[in-house]
C-alpha cells in the first residue's frame, strides 16, 4: 500500500516537471516567433558628395539642337544642293520648289488688282461728277451716296486682294528651304523631282557645336545638383579624352522605375577630336558643400518627412539608421521651404543616413536592412 502511494505520488511530481520544461519551451519559441524581422528601407546619406563623386553617369551625346526641316507650300522639288554630311550655314538655301505656279498665282492677283484699281479710278471720276451736278442741284444726295458706295466697294475689294498678294509673294518665298542654324545634314527624305506637300520633312540638320547628355541622377543625390562644381564626360570611343560639362536642366519628375532624375549636362565640341551624336559616354561630378549649407537647408525627399500626430505640421521627423545597431531613431527636423524636387529641411548633418520611403510604417529602435540604391 505504501509502495503503491510512494510511485503514484513520484509519477505525479514527474508529470508536472515535464509539463513545466514543456511551457518553457513554449516560451522561448513564442518569443523567438514574435521578433520582428530587419525591415528593408530605401535610405540616402545627407551630402553624400563622396557619392557623387566616385559614381558615375551614363548617358549617350546628342546634338544642342536637331530639326526636321519641310517646306511650307507643296511643290515639285528642283533642287536640293546638300546631301547627308553636308555642312550648312544659316540662311543657306538646302532646297526649292518649282516657282512657276507661285509666281503665275501672283500674276494672276496682280492682274485682278490691275483692273479693281481702274474700276475704282472711273467710279471715283463719277462721284466727282455727281457732287459738282449736286451743287447745281441737278441731282439728289441719294444720287450721290450711291456713288460713293460704289466707290468704298471697289476700294475694298483692292484692300482684299492686296492681303492675297501678300500670302502669294509669302508663298513664293517658301518655294526656297534655308538653314535655321549652321549643322550638319544628318539624313534626308526626298529627292529632286519629287512632288512633296507643305509639312513633309525634306531633310534633318543637327548643330553639333554643342553637344547634350541626358544622365539619371539618383533621388538620394538630386539635392547637392546645385553644388556641383564640375563635371567632365568621358566616351567609350574617344579613349584618354576629358570634356567638361555644366548642367543645362534638370527635370522635376523621378522615373517610377529607376527613382532617378533627368538631368541634361551640355559640353562645347572639343579641339582633339570631334563628338559625334549617338556616341555612348559617362559623366562624373564634384560637389563642394558651402559652409553654411547646414543653416541655410538641405533638400531630401519628401517621403523622407513625416509627422507623428498628423495634425501639427511643423512636428516634423525624419529616420536616422543607426548604421553599427542597424535599428531606427526619429530626428527632429524643420520644413523651411519646398524644393524643385523634395523639402528643404534644417537640423541634419553632413554623413547622416536617413530612410527615405515608407516611414510612416517604421517604429522607433526597430531594425532595418539597408537596401542597395
Amino acid at each position: 500500500m505504501g509502495k503503491t502511494c510512494f510511485k503514484q505520488h513520484a509519477k505525479f511530481w514527474m508529470t508536472i516537471c515535464f509539463v513545466g520544461v514543456l511551457a518553457g519551451c513554449f516560451e522561448e519559441d513564442s518569443a523567438e516567433a514574435t521578433e520582428k524581422p530587419a525591415r528593408p528601407v530605401l535610405s540616402m546619406i545627407v551630402g553624400d558628395t563622396e557619392r557623387f563623386r566616385t559614381d558615375s553617369y551614363p548617358g549617350r551625346a546628342e546634338a544642342v539642337r536637331e530639326v526636321n526641316l519641310s517646306f511650307e507650300v507643296s511643290g515639285r522639288m528642283i533642287t536640293r544642293p546638300v546631301d547627308v554630311g553636308s555642312t550648312v550655314r544659316s540662311g543657306e538655301i538646302l532646297g526649292s520648289l518649282d516657282p512657276e505656279p507661285y509666281v503665275a498665282r501672283i500674276r494672276t492677283i496682280e492682274g485682278e488688282q490691275a483692273s479693281l484699281q481702274a474700276a475704282l479710278s472711273n467710279a471715283t471720276t463719277e462721284l466727282e461728277r455727281r457732287e459738282k451736278l449736286l451743287e447745281n442741284d441737278f441731282v439728289s444726295q441719294a444720287n450721290v451716296d450711291d456713288q460713293i458706295m460704289v466707290v468704298d466697294a471697289a476700294k475694298a475689294k483692292i484692300e482684299a486682294t492686296e492681303g492675297l498678294l501678300d500670302a502669294a509673294r509669302l508663298n513664293l518665298n517658301y518655294t526656297e528651304l534655308k538653314a535655321p542654324f549652321d549643322g550638319i545634314v544628318s539624313e534626308v527624305f526626298a529627292d529632286n523631282f519629287q512632288n512633296v506637300v507643305a509639312k513633309q520633312p525634306v531633310m534633318r540638320i543637327l548643330d553639333t557645336s554643342q553637344i547634350e547628355m541626358e544622365i539619371g541622377v539618383p533621388e538620394a543625390l538630386i539635392g547637392l545638383a546645385p553644388f556641383v562644381e564640375e563635371i567632365s564626360v568621358t566616351f567609350s570611343s574617344l579613349p584618354n579624352l576629358e570634356v567638361p560639362a555644366e548642367i543645362s536642366r534638370i527635370g522635376s519628375e523621378a522615373s517610377l522605375s529607376t527613382r532617378t532624375y533627368p538631368v541634361t549636362i551640355v559640353m562645347d565640341q572639343p579641339d582633339e577630336a570631334k563628338i559625334q551624336p549617338g556616341m555612348a559616354g559617362k559623366a562624373t561630378a564634384r560637389v563642394r558643400l558651402p559652409e553654411n549649407w547646414a543653416k541655410t537647408g538641405v533638400e531630401i525627399p519628401s517621403a523622407a518627412v513625416f509627422s507623428p500626430d498628423g495634425e501639427n505640421a511643423g512636428n516634423t521627423f525624419v529616420w536616422l539608421i543607426d548604421e553599427a545597431s542597424n535599428t531606427v531613431s526619429p530626428k527632429s527636423v524643420e520644413v523651411i521651404s519646398i524644393g524643385g524636387r523634395g523639402l528643404v529641411v534644417q537640423g541634419l548633418d553632413a554623413g547622416d543616413r536617413i530612410v527615405t520611403a515608407g516611414v510612416n510604417v517604421i517604429t522607433e529602435g526597430q531594425k532595418v536592412r539597408v537596401e542597395a540604391p
